[in-house]
């Protein structure tokens, strides 16, 4: 079997684990080199934070660089039980960073969330970066940006940007209620079956579990995310797109 190397795209520390853990360590597991790139990643400054980060950090139980912090310690944790190696980029979560022009948050509220769009900056520095540091045999994985969070946005422009977006996952847990989204048209995509089995769910159940920030918001207990995740792969989730269009 030929092996390849594959990189990854996360906006957020847990997307990628969330969205296709399993198949992250099924790829793994078949000698696969795989890389996770948490593109947000990057710790803020030491405040003053605006009254929607503190929302954040409160459910999250730590604020600011100590939040961080430990997010990319889960993250490190999960990517250890996936078999991938985890790399944590500077550029900073939403909710940390500010407009150039008027030095406001660039978002206060969820609707801001997934309603205003990328900074158009920041959509060119990421593109440039992927030109720059992804080699050219790389498998490289985008979010398909399912539900229309900027930050997955951002990522979904640079992959047009730089026009290396040929392989993508979808968004979840956006794809059990939003299988639209203001940058992608599902036309464009078609599913790569991939088989899962129950080692690979276990690694998944398990990797997701390590983002214990994070679990409040999506479920109530440990239980109900080992049933969630089971149920997603059973609907045929957790598998990679690809372009069968532009």
């Amino acid at each position: 079997m030929e092996t390849k190397h594959w990189i990854f795209l996360s906006p957020h520390f847990d997307d990628v684990a969330l969205s296709c853990g399993g198949l992250v360590w099924q790829l793994t597991n078949e000698g696969h080199r795989v890389e996770i790139w948490t593109i947000m990643a990057g710790l803020p400054t030491e405040g003053p934070y605006s009254e929607f980060a503190r929302q954040n950090h409160e459910a999250w139980g730590m604020s600011g660089k100590a939040a961080i912090l430990m997010r990319q310690a889960e993250d490190r944790a999960a990517c250890a039980i996936l078999g991938a190696s985890a790399r944590h980029c500077s550029w900073r979560d939403v909710i940390y960073r500010q407009d150039q022009e008027t030095g406001n948050p660039v978002v206060n509220n969820n609707e801001e969330l997934f309603g205003e769009p990328p900074e158009a900056y920041l959509v060119e520095e990421i593109s440039q970066f992927l030109v720059n540091e992804i080699p050219d045999t790389c498998q490289l994985v985008f979010p398909m940006g399912l539900g229309g969070h900027i930050d997955h946005r951002v990522l979904v422009q640079a992959g047009k940007c730089s026009a290396m977006a040929k392989l993508v996952y979808a968004d979840y847990p956006y794809i059990l209620t939003d299988f639209s989204a203001q940058e992608t048209d599902r036309n464009q995509w078609a599913r790569i079956p991939h088989a899962l089995g129950e080692e690979a769910l276990t690694h998944w159940q398990d990797a997701v579990l390590c983002y214990t920030s994070q679990l409040s918001g999506f479920w109530h207990n440990e239980a109900e995310a080992r049933l969630a995740l089971r149920n997603y792969l059973a609907g045929g989730g957790g598998r990679l797109w690809t372009k069968v269009r532009d």
